[in-house]
């Protein structure tokens, strides 16, 4: 039998203990990254929220910034008071990766409502982490097309013109969008291709949203 050196052995609980340190650190700043976030979307002022949870301004400050690890009464108290599960809470520490994988030319063409003849969607991926999801599209304009009737959906949609120009409308704006040009906007408002300057016209699209 091999008696490792008190050394040794010292240093590997210390190490052993770094790391649980270190995931604890983590942990305790996925938690108060959601708290902030949620208490955000709520628009529910820092001083209210602790107040309804029954902790201290100065504690939630910590928990927030991720410099304290609550209690789990703390985060039932909390999760109770921004309206959600408790594990709600742990959703930015879930360590789960979701991943899409799509090789060249191998998207799934699609035909969204309303789109009229030219107008080609490819989806090139799909992503759904937590309460989002992410939906990249290869869309393609040809010189035939007509106009964009417009189009309105929930979430964040970001583009990229990889090729051609076109005329662009945004709510009540209009924008002359060229190769390397790029736009994110609130895909709420009305938005869609005016006309074709130069095409075709390629160019990728990203919605970024959340699950219902």
């Amino acid at each position: 039998m091999m008696i490792r050196p008190a050394s040794e052995t010292g240093e590997r609980g210390e190490l052993a203990q770094a790391k649980a340190d270190g995931r604890a650190s983590m942990l305790a700043a996925a938690v108060g990254k959601e708290v902030r976030s949620l208490r955000r979307m709520l628009n529910m002022p820092a001083t209210a929220l602790a107040a309804v949870a029954g902790i201290s301004n100065g504690m939630l400050s910590k928990i927030e910034s991720g410099t304290a690890t609550p209690s789990f009464s703390t985060l039932l108290a909390l999760a109770e008071a921004l309206k959600v599960p408790v594990a709600r809470l742990f959703v930015g520490h879930d360590e789960r990766a979701d991943y899409s994988l799509v090789r060249s030319g191998k998207g799934i063409t699609i035909r969204r409502r309303g789109s009229k003849a030219g107008i080609t969607y490819q989806l090139i991926g799909h992503v759904l982490s937590g309460e989002r999801y992410v939906e990249p599209y290869l869309v393609t304009i040809d010189e035939t097309a007509t106009d964009s009737p417009g189009f309105q959906h929930t979430g964040i949609e970001f583009m990229y013109v990889l090729r051609g120009s076109m005329l662009y409308r945004y709510a009540g704006s209009l924008f002359e969008i060229y190769e390397g040009d790029s736009l994110v906007f609130d895909a709420k408002a009305v938005h869609g291709h005016e006309r074709i300057l130069q095409g075709p016209v390629t160019y990728l699209s990203v919605v970024f949203n959340l699950r219902a």
